[in-house]
C-alpha cells in the first residue's frame, strides 16, 4: 500500500467512525474507488465494533464459566464465620462481593469471597495469603484498608473496609469534572499509587470501578487486597487454567503480552483512567487531542507510552511531575502581584532610608515629623 493509500484509509475509517455504525459499511463502498483502500477501511470497521464492547467488559462478565459453576451467592442472614451476610454488592474477576457484619468487632465490612477456581492449588492460596498481609500494611487516606484474609471452611475470604460513596465510572457518566477536580482528582490517586508502590505493592487492576469517592469528597483505591508483591515470579494476573483476569482496556502491553509487569503497568493504567475521567472517551476511541491543561496532558500522555522504560516510574514520580505542572501553572495574576509588592517594598525602603538621611542632615521638628509619617506609612503598607 503506498503513502497515499494509506493516507486515504485514515482518511476514511475517520469519517465513517462518525457515522451510523449500521450505515458505515455502505458509505466506505460509495466513497472508496481504489479497491484495495476500501477493503483496508472495511476490515478497520469490522476489527473496530468487535473490539469495542469487549475491551470495556471483565471477561469473566462475558465468560462466567470461566470461574466455575460452583459460585453460589450468599443469601442475606447467612453466617461466614464472624461475618454476617447483609446483601450482594457485586461480582469482579475475582469473585462476589457483600456488604457484611463483623460480629465480633462490630463494624460494617465489604467481604469479597474469592473464586473457588483461583485458590484451589496450594500454592496460590499461599500467595495470596502472603499478598493480602502485604496489601493490609498500607497505611493510606487514599487505599481501601484491608482488614483481613479469613479461610472459612475452605473457602478464602477477604475482609475490607466497607466504602460507601461513587465509583469514578459512575462520575465518567455524569459528564466532565471541572478543571480543579481534575486536578484534585488527578494528584489524589497519584498520591495513593505513590504510598503502594512505595512498598513494592503493584495494583495490577486499576480502573474507575476499583476507584471510588466518598460522600465528604475523599477518593478510595479498592481491590489493593488482590494486588501483587513487586517481584519477577508470577508477574501476570493468570488463572491456573491460564485464564487471564482482569479488564483488558485498562491493561498496559506488557500485561496483555504476559511480560515483566511492575509499577509501571499501574502508570500505565493510570494515565487510561485520568485520560477517559478528563474527556469520557477511552484513549483508543479518542478522535481529538486531550483537552487539558498542558500540564496534565502531558503527564497522561507520559503515562500511556507503549514502551514502559518511558513511562513513570512509579506512582511517585507522577506525583512529582503533577507537582511541577503546578508550579508552571502560576496565573499572570499571581506573577503581576508578586512584582507589585517586591516593587512598593523597595520603595518603601527608598523612602525610609531617604527620609532617615534628611533626618540626620536637617533635624528639625519637621524633618522628624517627615521621618515617622514615612515609617508609619511603610509598616501599614
Amino acid at each position: 500500500m503506498t503513502a497515499e493509500q494509506q493516507r486515504r484509509v485514515r482518511d476514511l475509517f475517520e469519517q465513517a467512525l462518525d457515522r451510523d455504525p449500521s450505515r458505515a459499511a455502505a458509505w466506505v463502498s460509495g466513497a472508496a474507488d481504489d479497491p484495495i483502500v476500501r477493503q483496508e477501511v472495511l476490515s478497520l470497521l469490522e476489527h473496530h465494533s468487535r473490539a469495542g464492547a469487549f475491551l470495556q467488559e471483565p471477561i469473566v462478565e462475558r465468560m462466567p464459566e470461566l470461574l466455575g459453576d460452583d459460585d453460589e451467592p450468599l443469601a442475606p442472614g447467612a453466617v461466614v464465620g464472624a461475618y454476617t451476610i447483609v446483601r450482594e454488592l457485586g461480582r469482579g474477576g475475582m469473585g462476589r462481593v457483600y456488604l457484611a457484619k463483623d460480629d465480633r468487632l462490630g463494624r460494617t465490612v465489604a467481604l469479597k469471597a474469592l473464586a473457588p477456581p483461583l485458590v484451589r492449588d496450594a500454592s496460590q492460596r499461599e500467595r495470596l495469603r502472603r499478598e493480602a498481609r502485604a496489601a493490609a500494611s498500607l497505611t493510606h487516606p487514599g487505599i481501601c484498608t484491608v482488614y483481613a484474609l479469613e479461610e472459612i471452611d475452605g473457602e478464602l475470604y477477604i475482609a475490607t473496609e466497607f466504602v460507601d460513596g461513587r465509583t469514578l465510572r459512575d462520575e465518567i457518566e455524569s459528564g466532565r469534572p471541572s478543571g480543579e477536580m481534575l486536578t484534585r482528582t488527578a494528584r489524589d490517586l497519584a498520591a495513593a499509587l505513590a504510598s503502594a508502590h512505595a512498598r513494592g505493592i503493584v495494583h495490577r487492576d486499576l480502573k474507575p470501578e476499583n476507584i471510588m469517592r466518598t460522600a465528604d469528597g475523599r477518593l478510595k483505591i479498592l481491590d489493593f487486597g488482590l494486588a501483587r508483591i513487586d517481584s519477577v515470579q508470577e508477574n501476570v494476573r493468570v488463572t491456573r487454567t491460564g485464564v487471564m483476569v482482569g479488564t483488558l482496556a485498562y491493561m498496559a502491553p506488557e500485561q496483555l503480552h504476559h511480560g515483566h509487569v511492575d509499577a509501571r503497568a499501574d502508570v500505565f493504567a493510570y494515565g487510561v483512567v485520568m485520560y477517559e475521567y478528563a474527556c469520557g472517551t477511552h484513549p483508543v476511541r479518542a478522535s481529538a487531542p486531550l483537552s487539558v491543561p498542558a500540564g496534565l496532558s502531558e503527564v497522561f500522555a507520559r503515562c500511556l507510552r507503549e514502551v514502559p522504560a518511558e513511562r513513570f516510574a512509579s506512582g511517585g514520580e507522577i506525583a512529582g511531575a503533577l507537582d511541577r505542572a503546578a508550579d508552571a501553572a502560576v496565573s499572570p495574576h499571581a506573577s503581576w502581584w508578586r512584582i507589585h509588592q517586591l516593587v512598593i517594598g523597595a520603595l518603601y525602603i527608598a523612602a525610609a532610608t531617604l527620609a532617615w538621611q534628611i533626618k540626620e542632615w536637617f533635624e528639625t521638628p519637621v524633618t522628624v515629623a517627615l521621618f515617622l509619617a514615612l515609617g508609619t506609612g511603610a509598616t501599614i503598607g
